[in-house]
């Protein structure tokens, strides 16, 4: 269909039904056309701005949203626009104020406050506020799954249940909201595509979907597992990002199709990966990504795996082949916290991969011990713990750049005993990390990655250890 030819009124429901169906390309082209004919139409610009948002273009979603309040003050919704677009732009503070201005003008308003809760759990490092935020919602008819999905993950952090009873409650979770109905791939069948040979016969097809394709613990805990598997397999990556940096690229270098899927809802997801005749699938998002748990209920891949990344506990889902850890992380004693069953790799489930800016390793060492955490995972009782230790403590965290992540740690914790320091880059950090001697790991959330670095840059951990699995990620280090 020829858009030039439609009338404005046309071309205005055309350009509104394809925003309907999610196919955002043509809705913001659409409006655009629209917006020749009534430029000073409060609300075309805002529907830009969710197409714009929709796309992974936040900038251009913060301007045409700012237009529309420019034109319309009272569009609340343009409000929370920008909210999103802020976040997606790393101004989480400007855009917890503009959450706060949509609940001024719509209190009680369900996504503002999802929206905030995300904002206090992922960033400033207040799960227990986003828990207390999000309790009014549980009723809500609209807002109640994600409401759930949200103390859940609240809880991972920092809670007062044991984790038998939290894996319960994600198990039930799954079972009631991550499920797609089973004909969802019924209607067509699975491809059969022509596959490229190598020197052992026919290459299989591994796929990995994550969000995280990126200088984060996908990348430094599963490239070099990928490197090896890409040496006799075809890999295609699902990508549920948009963030791109040096990691990206290497992953795209052993990728033999790149696809992107930001935007596809679960159903379309999972029919996408059903048609790309995939013969092992790996997910890298967990928890991160529900959509994609979601799509991958009804099983679209021959074989599934969960492994690195939102890999805190059990996804729930019965439809996966295996959970990929070890005799530290899952032991075979707790196979009752997981639907998955437990495969554990001798040695070790991940292998770290240094970036190219690592640090050299300093001579001499500050004997201060170093808490070096997502500041979420300071939990009550890891804060508690901490204030009975005599001596002084330095936080490494940019989110402690905050003020109110910094003062969630000093009701606790003696001002003249707590040092913050927020690095700028992960360069940075690692520089700082390895000057020190000691590092603390947290509690019940333990640090990943993040311990991993800490012994490659020479340094000691003092270990905890629960039973889900992201409260025992550092527990081999414990000879240390």
């Amino acid at each position: 269909m020829d858009l030039q030819t439609l009338a404005a009124d046309d071309l205005l429901r055309h350009a509104q039904q394809a925003m309907n169906d999610s196919r955002w390309s043509e809705a913001h082209r659409g409006f655009l056309q629209a917006l020749s004919h009534s430029p000073q139409r409060p609300q075309l610009h805002h529907n830009l701005a969710l197409c714009a948002l929709a796309m992974g273009q936040p900038q251009a979603a913060l301007a045409s949203a700012q237009i529309a309040l420019q034109l319309m003050p009272s569009l609340w919704q343009s409000r929370l626009v920008v909210g999103h677009a802020l976040a997606a732009l790393k101004k989480p503070e400007a855009a917890d104020d503009a959450y706060a201005s949509v609940l001024q003008w719509q209190a009680g308003h369900g996504e503002a406050i999802l929206a905030r809760a995300d904002l206090a759990m992922n960033v400033f490092g207040c799960p227990v506020q986003a828990a207390a935020w999000v309790q009014p919602l549980l009723s809500h008819p609209q807002h109640a799954q994600d409401a759930q999905l949200t103390l859940l993950m609240a809880s991972v952090y920092d809670r007062d249940i044991t984790a038998h009873a939290l894996s319960q409650s994600v198990m039930k979770f799954s079972g009631q909201h991550l499920r797609l109905p089973c004909e969802t791939l019924a209607a067509t069948a699975r491809p059969r595509l022509e596959r490229r040979a190598g020197p052992s016969g026919l290459r299989p097809r591994v796929a990995l979907i994550s969000p995280h394709f990126s200088a984060s613990p996908v990348y430094f805990l599963t490239i070099a597992g990928w490197r090896h598997v890409a040496a006799g397999s075809d890999i295609v990556v699902f990508n549920r990002g948009h963030q791109r940096d040096w990691a990206t690229e290497q992953f795209k270098a052993l990728a033999h199709e790149w696809i992107d899927v930001q935007a596809l809802p679960a159903e379309a997801l999972a029919q996408r990966i059903h048609a790309a005749d995939i013969d092992v699938l790996y997910d890298l998002g967990g928890w991160m990504d529900p959509v994609a748990l979601k799509a991958l209920s009804c099983k679209p891949a021959n074989k599934m795996y969960k492994w690195v990344g939102g890999q805190s506990l059990t996804t729930g889902l019965r439809t996966f082949d295996g959970w990929i850890g070890d005799a530290w992380q899952s032991p075979k004693r707790f196979q009752h916290l997981y639907t998955e069953t437990l495969v554990n790799i001798p040695g070790g489930y991940a292998t770290y991969t240094p970036p190219p800016y690592m640090p050299s390793v300093p001579l001499h060492k500050d004997s201060t011990p170093v808490i070096f955490s997502n500041p979420a995972k300071l939990s009550r009782s890891f804060l508690a713990w901490l204030a009975r230790l005599p001596g002084r403590k330095r936080f490494v965290h940019h989110q402690f750049r905050f003020e109110r992540t910094r003062a969630r740690v000093l009701q606790v914790l003696d001002a003249q005993s707590v040092e913050f320091i927020c690095p700028s880059s992960h360069r940075e950090a690692l520089d700082i990390l390895g000057r020190h001697e000691w590092m603390i790991d947290t509690f019940p959330y333990s640090s990943g990655l993040t311990a991993r670095e800490a012994v490659a840059m020479g340094m000691k951990v003092k270990v905890f250890a629960g039973e889900l699995f992201c409260e025992r990620h550092s527990l081999h280090l414990q000879k240390n």
